[in-house]
């Protein structure tokens, strides 16, 4: 464990320093700014860290800050290579990390460029077969609308029309607009599943007691007024439904895409170097 951290640590530090080294010839004439033992850092080593419209006093205090900045992680690194575990090989880990680096770069332009993101209603079925009882409900899932505000919200009154009548007309869109500026938290579409937990802590114990599909209710408690409909409810320790866990097979349905694009790209290189006598395999 205490390896690992050093390594990173060090991989990190030599990345943000790998431009502090001793200076070329060309730049025997540069401005020194500071040493830390046998490193130094020389005035062109921070070209274009300062904006051309800085003034004179704003260009100090950016060099000064980066100098300073640059002393403090430099005494790190020197402290670290004291301390270095005789058994690291520091160049090989190095190694391995900008290879690590190189390779998952490669890979994230591969599915970038390659990956088929468009996910078929029949491959979302597919998923919820062979899985809804792996995601049985830990509480009750309702799909509802609700609204809660305060009892002094402006034009309450047009609220509670709006609510009443949202099928009708502008009424909708004029609700939409409404709770945007004035409610505390909503819900006004009616395919989203919200828990009952997350209900819990926007409404009024009193008001969840008896929850029933097609229920619909108004009530002021303490300063808010709540609005709620009950379209349709799901218990505990049922099979949620498909809507639910969308979003859940989305993700691994794209993620085993990813790794079978991944694995198929590996196979192609392999074949492909192998044909042309790229691999030898030696005793």
């Amino acid at each position: 464990m205490i390896k690992n951290i050093i390594y990173i640590f060090l991989i990190g530090i030599i990345i943000s320093l790998g431009a502090c080294v001793p200076p070329s010839e060309e730049s025997i004439d540069d401005t020194l700014l500071a040493t830390v033992y046998n490193k130094s850092l020389y005035l062109s080593e921070l070209d274009g860290l300062i904006p051309r419209t800085s003034s004179p006093t704003d260009s100090s205090l950016i060099v000064n800050a980066y100098v300073e900045r640059w002393v403090r992680e430099n005494l790190m690194l020197y402290e670290a290579e004291r301390n270095l575990p005789p058994d690291i090989n520091i160049d090989k880990l190095v190694r391995d990390y900008r290879a690590s680096l190189t390779t998952t770069n490669y890979e994230k332009k591969l599915v970038e460029t390659q990956l088929d993101s468009i996910i078929s209603d029949e491959e979302i079925l597919e998923y919820y077969n062979k899985y809804k009882t792996n995601f049985q409900l830990e509480t009750n899932i309702l799909r509802c609308l609700y609204i809660k505000i305060k009892s002094d919200a402006p034009n309450l009154d047009k609220m509670e029309n709006s609510w009443k009548k949202m099928d009708e007309g502008d009424n909708f869109k004029q609700l939409i607009k409404y709770c945007n500026n004035y409610a505390l938290t909503y819900q006004l579409q009616d395919s989203i599943w919200t828990t009952m937990t997350h209900l819990e802590t926007d409404f009024p114990k009193n008001a969840l007691g008896n929850l029933k599909e097609g229920k619909e209710f108004t009530l002021e408690e303490e300063g808010f007024k709540y609005f709620m409909k009950i379209m349709e409810i799901k218990s505990k320790n049922s099979d949620p439904p498909l809507a639910y866990i969308r979003t859940h097979a989305t993700k691994y349905i794209l993620h085993n895409r990813k790794l079978k694009l991944i694995e198929n790209k590996k196979e192609e290189l392999y074949k492909k170097a192998q044909d042309k006598g790229h691999i030898k395999y030696f005793n």
